[in-house]
């Protein structure tokens, strides 16, 4: 048997705010991991540029910005499961960002593009692997569903409140021309047409 965790994020962030005007629900962010140090979702890379994002090996200190409320849910789950999550973590790693779906999930309930992801469509997949079952099937499940699905399970979340911390890789200052480069290569991947095979 191995653990994972999957660990909700009371996000502070400008994005993070946003999504409690429109989701009165407090957690902004969920990720997984199978060590409870190292946790993995699509998520941005660096703090100040939200574009330069996919799946990502995040540190807690990338929540611990500045104190921050976080809750964790630890399960165990069989080595075939804990194979068949690395094996879809390694199919969906070039994959990019699924900005769009995140945005409109307040008013749309999302709008999932192929082979895109977005930290809620990525741990809803994780579930999927775990047969937990989601409201709303596969997609269109916001962060709080994600939790109930845990929560009808039985299990119970722990919370933990982080000190600050700082990941000076993480929170670097980022040129504007950077962001601008970040979100151009975004959208190219999301929108752009794919690549003709040879």
């Amino acid at each position: 048997m191995s653990d994972l965790y999957i660990l909700f994020e009371r996000s502070n962030s400008l994005v993070g705010k946003l999504g409690r005007i429109f989701i009165p629900y407090p957690y902004t962010h969920v990720t997984i991991s199978f060590d409870g140090e190292t946790y993995h979702s699509f998520s941005r890379r660096h703090f100040h540029d939200p574009f330069d994002a996919g799946l990502t090996d995040e540190k807690l200190a990338y929540f611990a910005y500045e104190e921050v409320q976080v809750k964790i849910y630890r399960m165990s789950i069989t080595e075939e499961e804990k194979e068949r999550i690395l094996s879809f973590m390694e199919e969906v790693k070039d994959c990019p960002f699924d900005v769009m779906d995140m945005l409109s999930m307040p008013v749309l309930h999302g709008h999932k593009r192929d082979n895109a992801y977005n930290c809620m469509s990525f741990v809803a997949e994780v579930l999927n692997i775990l047969d937990y079952p989601l409201p709303h099937g596969l997609y269109k499940n916001n962060i709080e569903d994600i939790e109930n699905a845990l929560i009808a399970r039985g299990l119970e979340g722990k919370i933990v409140h982080l000190e600050k911390q700082t990941d000076e890789e993480y929170m670097k200052n980022i040129s504007i021309r950077k962001r601008f480069i970040s979100m151009i290569t975004l959208f190219r991947k999301l929108y752009g047409k794919p690549a003709k095979k040879a």
